[in-house]
């Protein structure tokens, strides 16, 4: 037991007073002899002892009642075996949920709103000289300062400041994130506060949570106290735009694109007349009405088409009145194309009409131009002899094919090596007038070549003997032939390949795209500096195979060379935490001094979707330039501009768990914090009692003034009876 108030401690002293006064008045007395004194004696020798055991019980409890004063006075605390905190400063972190699930609104106040309102009484209530960081866990574990401060009062108004909105929490992370913080915190009393709603999408693994956290625990040399705080009400009502599905195909001006918008209803209560909006760079385009069922998904569509070309955002939003508006609203980055311009490399030109190596696969590639139609081509194709292969003429082309070329010149293997590596895309078709064995030295080169796969012998019906083979029909994880997982668009397998080459791919690089039905490889594709390179085992004309007649030919190479063309741009819909990366040309690029240009490489501003503008610096990588910002962990939009007016958007989405609103129960919150080894607080009043106890110990200073009430109650009582006369 200690004492708030010690120096009152020693006002217990007091009970002898009353002791002393008893030993007083006992000396004083004088006996004087008289006659009838004999008469008592035999009644004073039977009441003796009961007069002497009444007057030291009288005694104790006239003791008693000074000392529970002095004790009441002095705020006696229990504490048990550990060591008192008082005042002393504390190192303290604080977790606090930042995911879009807190902006949950109930009672016309959010979970986020309750969240700050906790964390900065808490805030405030440290002691002089505490140190204190703040870590949001949404979207991945990030710091409110780049180290824990001092001052109280700057990390209230910061946390005033912030909004929540962010992906969802991963909380092994930020426990983890919060531990190590409190690792290099100087203060003896150590606490971590973990302030979050507690959805269950968020604790999912609390036992691999709560095993990792307590071994990391218990290797600190300094433990820290664990509290779990719990905020918000329970919510349910909420619809949300789960994703937007569309083909991935590089897209052309004017083409025509179907965005399908998935939709669920996560509460019992049914939405009618739900208002659903498709918006293109923030013009509304498109309106649906749909009614949703409880606990119930739907999906709706929209058709569109881009007139310019560039980047675009599409947004669908859901007009319906629920708890979280945060995640009625998703978005996704296009990038429509003028035109991706190919180079056809004719190995056997003809004048006939389709006689040509590159004939069958230039009327794929372009079929409105060759129609005639009003439609535009997104490819716009040139077929030129391999002699014409210069630097020059491949600078002003993204994807080259040589279709059965049989050799080449060493200076034009080095300026498709060239290309290549400077981000092209090179397709090469076999053929009747190849020569393997210029290939597999030239090209190929023991797997340091081009060439993703080895020249083999040539297979099928040669010469009338052998067998054809047809392409697997099978799930395709190729971005250039996924469009063929659906039915609907053509079964590849229906094609008969008569004859090919056998492909030996050695290199790890090289990836086997499709294969034919023997097991050989018909498609090979491998990642050459920043560019790629396709092998294909067959030829393009209609001479090997009957490709060229099938429906499916068209689409087929168009998906082959486009998504060859658009595959190494990086992707402009990532997921939270992600870094956004932009490629682009300028024109100081080409300057010869490469180290005095990467010194002043041009500067880009990119906007975040809560408006903010930050600058990053573009680094030189080969004749481009690579932009790269990191901060992406809100869900949203971010707008990238180069020094020119191009702009990139790239579209940062979460997962769509925390839209479900539950949050753990009150005995699952228990289970979690035992885990945990942690104390739960439903409120910052009740956490900051809790730390009140630890710090000073269990008041019992109401129990003692119960007790010396008790007693001066007794005191009376006992004074009353004893002095009455006897009978």
């Amino acid at each position: 037991m200690n004492f708030l108030n010690q120096p009152l401690a020693w006002g217990a002293l007091a009970f002898s007073i009353p002791l002393i006064l008893h030993i007083l008045n006992r000396s004083r007395f004088r006996q004087i002899e008289w006659g009838a004194m004999h008469l008592l004696e035999s009644v004073v020798k039977v009441n003796h002892k009961r007069f002497r055991l009444e007057q030291l019980l009288l005694l104790l409890v006239r003791c008693a009642i000074p000392a529970l004063l002095a004790l009441c006075l002095a705020r006696p605390v229990l504490t048990g075996s550990q060591m008192l905190a008082g005042d002393a400063p504390v190192s303290m972190v604080i977790l606090l949920d930042t995911s879009y699930s807190m902006d949950t609104t109930h009672a016309g106040a959010s979970r986020f709103e309750n969240a700050i309102d906790a964390a900065c009484n808490i805030v405030a209530a440290t002691s002089r000289g505490s140190e204190i960081a703040v870590i949001g866990t949404g979207g991945g574990p990030m710091p409110l300062f780049d180290q824990p401060i001092f001052d109280s009062e700057a990390v209230v108004r910061r946390l005033r400041t912030l909004q929540a909105g962010y992906g969802a929490s991963d909380m092994q992370q930020s426990l983890d994130a919060g531990l190590a913080t409190l690792a290099g915190m100087s203060h003896a009393r150590r606490e971590l506060i973990v302030i979050s709603d507690f959805q269950p999408a968020d604790w999912s693994s609390a036992d691999n949570i709560a095993g990792a956290i307590n071994q990391q625990i218990e290797s600190m040399p300094i433990k820290p106290e664990l509290t779990l705080m719990q905020v918000g009400e329970q919510a349910t009502s909420n619809v949300s735009i789960e994703s937007l599905e569309f083909s991935n195909r590089p897209l052309g001006v004017g083409q025509q694109l179907a965005i399908r918008a998935n939709l669920r209803n996560h509460s019992d209560t049914p939405t009618e007349n739900a208002r659903v909006v498709l918006r293109i760079d923030g013009a509304e385009q498109s309106v649906s009405q749909l009614a949703l069922a409880g606990n119930a998904s739907t999906q709706t569509l929209f058709p569109c088409s881009f007139e310019t070309a560039g980047s675009h955002v599409i947004e669908v939003l859901a007009t319906v009145k629920d708890n979280l508006l945060t995640d009625n609203h998703f978005a996704s980055a296009l990038t429509i194309w003028d035109e991706i311009n190919v180079l056809l490399v004719d190995g056997a030109p003809s004048s006939q009409a389709l006689e040509g190596e590159t004939d069958f696969l230039s009327v794929a590639l372009t079929p409105y131009s060759f129609a005639r139609v009003k439609l535009s081509d997104l490819v716009r194709t040139q077929t030129v002899t391999s002699d014409k292969i210069r630097p020059e003429l491949l600078a002003d082309f993204r994807v080259v094919v040589l279709a059965n070329v049989p050799r080449l010149k060493d200076d034009q293997v080095d300026a498709l090596r060239s290309f290549v590596e400077e981000d092209g895309a090179l397709l090469v078709f076999a053929g009747s007038s190849i020569d393997t064995k210029w290939y597999n030295e030239k090209l190929f080169a023991s797997g340091n070549g081009l060439l993703p796969a080895e020249f083999g012998v040539p297979k099928g019906k040669i010469d009338d003997k052998g067998q054809s083979a047809r392409i697997v029909a099978q799930h395709f994880d190729h971005p250039s032939l996924e469009f063929f997982n659906e039915a609907s668009n053509g079964d590849l397998s229906t094609a008969e390949i008569r004859q090919w080459y056998e492909l030996k791919p050695t290199t790890p690089e090289a990836v086997v795209v499709a294969r034919l039905d023997n097991g050989d490889p018909l498609l090979v594709e491998r990642a050459f500096g920043d560019g790629v390179v396709m092998q294909v085992a067959t030829a393009c004309d209609a001479d090997w195979s009957d490709l060229p007649m099938r429906p499916f030919f068209v689409p087929m190479m168009q998906q082959l060379v486009t998504t060859l063309a658009t595959q190494l741009t990086p992707p402009r819909n990532i997921r939270t935490g992600e870094p956004a990366v932009a490629l682009f040309t300028d024109a100081a690029s080409t300057q010869p001094d490469e180290t005095a240009y990467e010194q002043n490489a041009p500067l880009l501003s990119i906007v975040t979707p809560e408006g903010a503008r930050q600058t990053i610096r573009s680094v030189p990588q080969g004749k481009r330039l690579t932009a790269r910002f990191e901060g992406t962990r809100r869900p949203g939009v971010y707008t990238m501009t180069t020094p020119d007016s191009q702009s990139f958007h790239f579209v940062a989405s979460t997962s769509r768990e925390e839209s479900n609103l539950d949050v753990l129960d009150e005995l699952k919150l228990k289970s979690l914090a035992d885990g945990l080894s942690a104390k739960v607080a439903v409120s910052p009043e009740e956490y900051l009692a809790q730390d009140y106890l630890r710090r000073h110990g269990r008041e019992i200073w109401r129990y003692v003034l119960l007790g010396l009430l008790a007693f001066m109650f007794l005191e009376l009582v006992l004074q009353q009876r004893f002095s009455r006369v006897r009978t």
